[in-house]
């Protein structure tokens, strides 16, 4: 009987879920949502957005019978297009998965607190084998993202494009959980942490080892 109901109130969720929600998450830590309920609207606005080049224009309109509201880009963290439709996502291609976690999941595969169970940069793999990582993302404004990242094992000399791409100042999209898609604003990057990192690090690289405490703490 408890099954019958829970799957009830799940579909009824399923069922008063709008067809589109869009969060915007700024700078100065503010956020707002704004929702479409129609589908044909909202496919359409699904379609006119290209995230390879969402952050590139100087604002962005959102607007309704009553309002209408303007963003700087420059100031938006991340946009995050909430939805039902599967097709509606766009990954790295040279990635196999790359979803959000909650900080909690995140804690629980880096035990940041527990550095003899961290798994270790400098491991034989293989060209072609799976690689699952885990990023820290930190962002203006002092937000963070947590992500969990699947790739295959590339050549050594291929390996750096990871980090160009991040530093890149583009945008980087990553899946939601709950359906849809995040579309992450590179722009307001301030550095990142993957664990664990492949082997090859750069010439310039500073060898030292984190202190625990900033590890954990915001």
């Amino acid at each position: 009987m408890i099954a019958i109901e829970n799957n009830t109130e799940f579909l009824e969720m399923e069922r008063c879920r709008p067809a589109l929600e869009i969060r915007f998450r700024f700078v100065d830590g503010s956020s707002r949502v704004f929702t479409q309920r129609d589908e044909e609207t909202a496919e359409g606005i699904r379609q006119r957005i290209n995230p390879t080049h969402l952050f590139n224009q100087s604002r962005i309109v959102v607007a309704d019978h009553y309002s209408k509201s303007v963003f700087v880009c420059s100031e938006i963290n991340r946009v995050d297009f909430v939805c039902k439709d599967s097709g509606f996502f766009t990954i790295p291609p040279d990635h196999a998965e790359l979803v959000e976690l909650t900080e909690t999941e995140f804690r629980k595969r880096v035990p940041l607190n527990e550095p003899a169970r961290l798994e270790r940069r400098e491991q034989r793999r293989q060209v072609g084998d799976l690689l699952v990582s885990f990023l820290y993302l930190r962002m203006r404004g002092g937000s963070h993202v947590y992500l969990m990242n699947e790739t295959l094992i590339k050549l050594p000399a291929e390996n750096q494009s990871f980090m160009q791409r991040l530093l890149s100042k583009g945008a980087y999209c990553i899946r939601l959980p709950e359906g849809g898609q995040g579309v992450l604003n590179l722009q307001n990057l301030i550095g990142y942490s993957v664990y664990p990192g492949v082997p090859e690090v750069p010439a310039d690289v500073w060898m030292a080892q984190p202190d625990a405490i900033y590890e954990t703490l915001h």
